[in-house]
C-alpha cells in the first residue's frame, strides 16, 4: 500500500510545478518514449533519469488519458466533400484521433479544389491535405513549394472512364469528335492514356477544355460526343442520359495485346517544414486515419454504417445528392489501405513510374516548367 506522506508529496511536488514548465516535460517525455511508454517500469525509470524523480512520480500519479492529453499535437487539414474526407470525419468523430495523440482542425474546400489547396499549404494556412497526385505533381513543378507525398487515402482512378454518346461504341470512333475533361487534371491524364491504348492521341479528337460541372452539362445537353467525368459525375450521368456508355473504363488498360497499369492515387501532401516540426502529429493522424477509420470502412460488421456516414457527409452540400446505393459502388471501386499495405505501395518502383510519366506528359504538355524531384517528394517512414 502507497504511504498516504508519499502521496501527499507527490501532489504538492505537481501542485509546486509551474504548469507550462510541467507540459513542456511531458511533451519532451512522450517524444522520447511515446505516448504509452510512461505505464511501464522501463519508461518510468527512463523519465527519472531524464527529468529528475520528483518529475517522474508526479507523472505516474496522472492517468493515461490525461498524460496523452497533455502531449497533444495539432493538425489544420485540409479537406474536400469526398470518401477519404469521410472516413476523415468518422475517425474523428470516434476520438480516434485523439486517442492516437493529435487534435484536428478541419479547412473545407470546395470541389475541384487541387490549386487552392496547393497555395494553402505553401502559406501555411493548413499543416495537411489530400490531392490528386496530378495536382500535386503540377502543385511542385514551380519548384516554390516543397510538397512533400507522405501517404495515399485512397485510389479514386479506378472510378474514372470515359462515357460517349450511345452511337459511338469504340474508341476509334472517337476521331473528329468532340470530347471533354478540364485540362491539367487527373481527368485529362486519364483521356491522354485511354487515347494512347486505343492507338490514337490528341490531334485526333477536337479537345474541348471544360470545368467538370460544365462539361457534365455541355454532355448531358448533347453539345459534347464525350466526356471523363468526376466519380460522381459518372454516375449522375449514366442515371440521367440514357443514350449514354461507357466506352473505355479503367479494366481496359490490363486488356491486351499489350496490358498496361494505370495509377493514379490521390495523396496525403505535406510540406518539409510540417515534416520537420510535427512528425509526431503527422505519424498519428496517419495511424488513426489508415488503422482505425479504414478498418472501420473495409470491415463487413461496420461497412453498412460506414458507407451511410460517408453518403451523409458529402451530400451535406451537394446540389445532385448521391445515395448510399451509389456511394457503395464508388468505395467498392475505389481502393482503400491500412497503413502496412500503404507503406509497401507507396515503396514499389510501379508508384514512382506512375509519377514519372504523368511527369512526362505535362512536360510534354508544357504545363510543367520543369521535373520535379519525386526522390525528395516521397516519405514513407511516417506510415
Amino acid at each position: 500500500m502507497t504511504d498516504q506522506s508519499d502521496d501527499s508529496k507527490r501532489a504538492a511536488t505537481t501542485r509546486a510545478m509551474n504548469r507550462r514548465q510541467f507540459l513542456r516535460r511531458s511533451a519532451a517525455a512522450s517524444a522520447t518514449l511515446g505516448a504509452g511508454a510512461i505505464a511501464t517500469p522501463l519508461g518510468a525509470s527512463r523519465i527519472a533519469a531524464a527529468f529528475g524523480v520528483p518529475f517522474a512520480a508526479a507523472l505516474s500519479s496522472l492517468s493515461r488519458d490525461a498524460f496523452a492529453q497533455a502531449a497533444q499535437t495539432s493538425l489544420t487539414i485540409g479537406v474536400l466533400r469526398a470518401p477519404a474526407s469521410g472516413i476523415i470525419s468518422i475517425t474523428e468523430k470516434n476520438g480516434w484521433f485523439k486517442q492516437a495523440g493529435v487534435t484536428l482542425k478541419e479547412e473545407l474546400f470546395q470541389a475541384a479544389a487541387g490549386p487552392k489547396i496547393i497555395q494553402a499549404l505553401g502559406g501555411g494556412a493548413i499543416q495537411l491535405s489530400f490531392v490528386n497526385s496530378t495536382a500535386a505533381l503540377l502543385g511542385m513543378a514551380g519548384g516554390a513549394i516543397p510538397l512533400r507525398f507522405i501517404s495515399i487515402p485512397t485510389d479514386p482512378s479506378r472510378n474514372f472512364c470515359v462515357i460517349s454518346d450511345e452511337k459511338i461504341d469504340t474508341m476509334a470512333k472517337l476521331a473528329g469528335k468532340k470530347v471533354t475533361a478540364p485540362q491539367g487534371t487527373a481527368l485529362h491524364y486519364y483521356l491522354a492514356r485511354a487515347l494512347a491504348k486505343s492507338g490514337m492521341a490528341f490531334k485526333d479528337i477536337e479537345f474541348v477544355n471544360l470545368p467538370a460541372a460544365d462539361g457534365q452539362a455541355a454532355f448531358v445537353a448533347g453539345r459534347v460526343d464525350a466526356i471523363v467525368p468526376t466519380v460522381n459525375g459518372r454516375f449522375y450521368i449514366l442515371n440521367t442520359k440514357k443514350d449514354s456508355r461507357e466506352l473505355f473504363v479503367y479494366e481496359d488498360f490490363a486488356k491486351g495485346p499489350t496490358p498496361e497499369t494505370f495509377l493514379n492515387y490521390d495523396l496525403f501532401v505535406t510540406t518539409q517544414d510540417v515534416v520537420d516540426k510535427n512528425r509526431a502529429g503527422l505519424k498519428a493522424f496517419l495511424a488513426a486515419y489508415h488503422d482505425k477509420g479504414v478498418v472501420y470502412l473495409l470491415d463487413p460488421k461496420t461497412r453498412a454504417a460506414a458507407t451511410k456516414e460517408i453518403t451523409e457527409y458529402i451530400n451535406a452540400e451537394q446540389k445532385v445528392p448521391t445515395d448510399a446505393a451509389i456511394m457503395d459502388k464508388i468505395l467498392t471501386m475505389s481502393k482503400f489501405y491500412d497503413a502496412k499495405t500503404t507503406k509497401a505501395l507507396m515503396t514499389k518502383d510501379d508508384f514512382r513510374a506512375s509519377l514519372e510519366t504523368q511527369i512526362r506528359f505535362f512536360m510534354d504538355l508544357k504545363q510543367m516548367p520543369q521535373a520535379p524531384d519525386v526522390s525528395k517528394a516521397v516519405i514513407t517512414d511516417l506510415l
